[in-house]
This record gives structure tokens, C-alpha cells and sequence, in this order.
């Protein structure tokens, strides 16, 4: 009888392809993502759509759709971790790298006819969202619009592509750990942060092709950055209102952790609203302070040498 497809089996890694119509072939250097990946989601949207005539209530055909295929990504970045940096800069040329992706299911299992591996490739990260709070790892949520698939009932090695990399060794990363998260001058951006998220829209645009069902190009557009930042109003909040009246820019340092670990400089932030909420809860004048980021190019995290 054959097996269920099982839970705690999974393995993935990814690569970077030489352009984005083009399959991963052999030879192709495999990436890890991550040791602790918590969530990777292989979506087919809508395959049909319905046809009927005025000639009977009941749908006539089936008509087939355009493939809509996506990715979603879920993992704690490690310190050594180069995937995000693949997912959240653009080139010189304000363009996207295309990356392909290897998806194992029931990995350990002996017999290869209960196993699935799936080969996706031209996925481009259409969102990525950054966060982290007080006692919390940081956690990457990666969305990507993905040209093409193909799956096999094997190990990975029924692809023949980009064989599996060596882990991932460096620390997890967590917000209470180490690192920084500075403003203006480097200075803290307040006495007391509490959480931060990074939020970055690749705003991509997918395009079809006649006598093709399948995904030609994925556009990107609008590079559009902000996010929030659970901060202390200090000295009673006039600091921070009159931040937000004047518009006054700050760079945004986001250090993840100690080390060569991933650092995130986002230019030409401004606070985008605030609220100054005197209450009767005994805590101290705090605000869920958002912000707009406004970089001069598509390079806005680095990792520290």
C-alpha cells in the first residue's frame, strides 16, 4: 500500500538560475535555505473556468486556464544565511534574480515511489516580510510568482539538478540576542523597541503569451519598502510627534544578529503617522510607529564583513 504523504519529511533547497526562462540544468550550485524552515507552500491557482449556454443550467466545458503558480516560503534566517539577500536586493538594472527551487516531500522514506521531489523554476519573491519581537526568533515570509514546475516520484536525484548543499552553520536568529537597531546618527531610534517588521512588495507583474498556457515573463515593478517598529515615546512623546510633523529622515540599520550576519540600511525613512495614547494602563507612552522607507537603489540589505 502505498504511504501518506507524511509530516516532519521535508527538505528544500534553491539555487540561482542564469536566466529566468531557463531550466536549472546539472551543474547549477545548490544553496541552502535554512535548518529551521517552518513553512513551504507550492500553490496551482485556478486551472478551469466553467462554460454553459443558455441551453441547460449545467456547466457545457471545462476550459482550461493559464498556469498561476507561486511559492511561499516561511523560515528563522541563520547568520550565514543568503537567501534573503537574493530575495531583497535588485541588481543595477532594477531587476530580480530568477531562483530555482528543489522541494523534497516523505524524504525519508526507502521506497521511491512514496517520495516527490519538485523542481520549480523562474520564481521571482513578489513579497518579503522581515519580523521579529521581544522573546521571538526572526522569521523570513518570502512570496514568489514562479514560472514552471516539474515533479518526479523519487528523491531529488530524478532531476538531475543542483545537487543538495551542505547545511547552514551559523547562529539563529533571534531579536533579544544581539544586534542593533539604530536610526539617525546610529543612535537608537528609541530607549525602548520592542518589535520590528520589514515589509518589501516587489509589485510584479506576470504576462502570458498566445498558444501558451504557460507563464512568459514575471515584470518587476514599484520597489516599494516601510514597516513598523513597536517603540517607547520618550521624554513624554514630543520627540517622536515632532519627528513625524517635520518629516525628518532617518536611516533605518536593522542588524540582525553579531557577527557577519545579515544587516538590513534602509535610506530615506520617515515615520510615517503616529498616536500619542495617555491611558490608565499603568505601561509606559509606547506607539506601533510606522515607516516608509525611501531607497536611492535596489540594494538595501548587506551582509557585515
Amino acid at each position: 500500500m502505498a504511504d501518506l504523504g507524511l509530516p516532519f519529511q521535508g527538505n528544500a533547497w534553491y539555487c540561482v538560475q542564469t536566466a529566468y526562462a531557463t531550466k536549472p540544468t546539472d551543474g547549477l550550485t545548490g544553496l541552502p535555505i535554512s535548518c529551521k524552515i517552518q513553512d513551504m507552500r507550492y500553490g496551482i491557482g485556478d486551472k478551469h473556468k466553467e462554460l454553459r449556454g443558455f441551453d441547460a443550467p449545467n456547466a457545457c466545458h471545462l476550459l482550461e486556464q493559464c498556469s498561476d503558480l507561486t511559492l511561499h516560503l516561511e523560515y528563522i534566517p541563520q547568520c550565514d544565511d543568503t537567501l534573503i539577500e537574493d530575495v531583497c536586493n535588485r541588481t543595477a538594472e532594477m531587476k530580480l534574480q530568477s531562483l530555482g527551487f528543489i522541494l523534497e516531500t516523505n524524504a525519508f522514506l526507502t521506497t521511491m515511489a512514496d517520495k516527490s521531489s519538485f523542481l520549480l523554476w523562474g520564481c521571482k519573491p513578489n513579497t518579503v516580510k522581515v519580523s521579529a519581537s521581544i522573546n521571538t526568533e526572526y522569521i523570513v515570509s518570502i512570496d514568489f510568482s514562479v514560472k514552471e514546475v516539474v515533479s518526479v516520484s523519487s528523491d531529488s536525484g530524478g532531476l538531475s539538478v543542483m545537487a543538495e548543499p551542505a547545511v547552514l552553520a551559523g547562529d539563529y536568529l533571534a531579536f533579544n540576542v544581539a544586534g542593533s537597531i539604530t536610526g539617525k546618527s546610529a543612535a537608537a531610534i528609541a530607549y525602548l523597541t520592542e518589535s520590528v517588521d520589514i515589509n518589501i512588495n516587489h509589485n510584479l507583474v506576470d504576462k502570458y503569451d498566445h498558444d501558451s498556457l504557460i507563464k512568459q515573463y514575471s515584470i518587476e515593478g514599484a520597489y516599494d519598502i516601510n514597516g513598523s517598529c513597536d517603540i517607547s515615546l520618550d521624554e513624554g512623546g514630543r520627540v517622536h510627534a515632532n519627528e513625524i510633523l517635520d518629516q525628518t529622515e532617518f536611516e533605518l540599520i536593522v542588524n540582525m544578529g553579531a557577527g557577519a550576519c545579515p544587516v538590513f540600511t534602509i535610506p530615506g525613512c520617515k515615520w510615517k503617522s503616529g498616536n500619542i495614547d495617555v491611558n490608565i494602563s499603568g505601561d509606559i507612552l509606547a506607539d506601533s510607529a510606522p515607516w516608509t522607507g525611501k531607497p536611492t537603489d535596489g540594494d538595501i540589505q548587506a551582509i557585515v564583513a
